[in-house]
C-alpha cells in the first residue's frame, strides 16, 4: 500500500482517537471535576486503551487542559458563526440574538457551564489557569456584550459583572437541573419548544 495513504490512514485514525478522549474527558469532568474522575474511566467511556491518553494528551492535568480549550473553542466557533448568519441589521437585533444565542448554546452543550461549575471545586492552580487563560477573556467578551445591551434596554443599569452571573443563572438553571425539572414537570427542557419558551422567559426578565 502507498505509504502517504497509511499516514493518512494513521493521522486520520488519530484524530478520530484524539475526538473520542476529548469528549469523553469533557463529559466526565463536567460530572466529577478533575479530582472524581480517573484517566482510566476517560479511556472507558471512549472506549480506548487507557495509554492512548497519555500518547496524545500527557497528563491528567494536560487533558483537562485540553478539554477546556476544546469547549471555549466550539462556543467561540459557533458564536462567530451566528453573528456571520445575522449579516446586517441593526445593533439592538444583534446583541439579543447572540444573547439568545448564548441560551440555545447553554441548552446544546450543557457541559460548558457544568465544566465551569466543577472548575471552581477542584485544584486551584488549575483554576488560575483556567481563570487567566479563558474566564477573564471570556468574561471581558461578555461583559462589552452586556453593556451593549444595557444601552439599547434589553439589560437593566448596574453593575454588568453582576448582573452577568445572574443572567448566567437564569439561563442555566433550568439545564444543570434538567433531571429535577423533568420529573417535576413531565417535560424535556432541552426540548425544542422549552428551549424556545425558556428563551423568551429569560429575555423578558432582563428588557427594560
Amino acid at each position: 500500500m502507498n505509504t502517504k495513504v497509511v499516514k493518512r490512514s494513521e493521522q486520520k485514525r488519530a484524530r478520530k482517537t484524539k475526538e473520542k478522549i476529548l469528549n469523553a474527558a469533557i463529559s466526565e469532568f463536567s460530572a466529577a471535576g478533575f479530582e472524581g474522575v480517573s484517566t482510566r474511566t476517560i479511556a472507558s467511556h471512549a472506549g480506548v486503551n487507557h495509554t492512548l491518553i497519555t500518547h496524545h494528551f500527557g497528563s491528567k492535568a494536560d487533558l483537562w487542559k485540553a478539554a477546556a480549550k476544546a469547549i471555549f473553542d466550539t462556543y467561540s466557533e459557533q458564536s462567530e458563526k451566528r453573528l456571520k448568519e445575522l449579516g446586517e441589521v441593526e445593533q439592538k437585533v444583534v446583541v439579543r440574538e447572540l444573547l439568545k444565542h448564548y441560551i440555545e448554546f447553554s441548552a446544546e452543550f450543557p457541559d460548558f457551564h457544568r465544566f465551569m461549575i466543577q472548575a471552581n471545586r477542584g485544584d486551584l492552580e488549575l483554576l488560575n489557569w483556567f481563570t487567566d487563560e479563558y474566564l477573564s477573556q471570556y468574561s471581558d467578551s461578555e461583559l462589552d456584550l452586556l453593556h451593549q445591551a444595557q444601552k439599547l434596554g434589553l439589560m437593566p443599569d448596574g453593575d454588568s459583572l453582576h448582573i452577568r452571573y445572574i443572567f448566567i443563572g437564569a439561563v442555566t438553571s433550568i439545564f444543570t437541573f434538567a433531571p429535577q425539572y423533568q420529573r417535576l414537570s413531565g417535560k424535556d427542557p432541552f426540548s425544542d419548544q422549552v428551549v424556545a419558551r425558556h428563551i423568551d422567559y429569560v429575555l423578558s426578565l432582563f428588557e427594560q
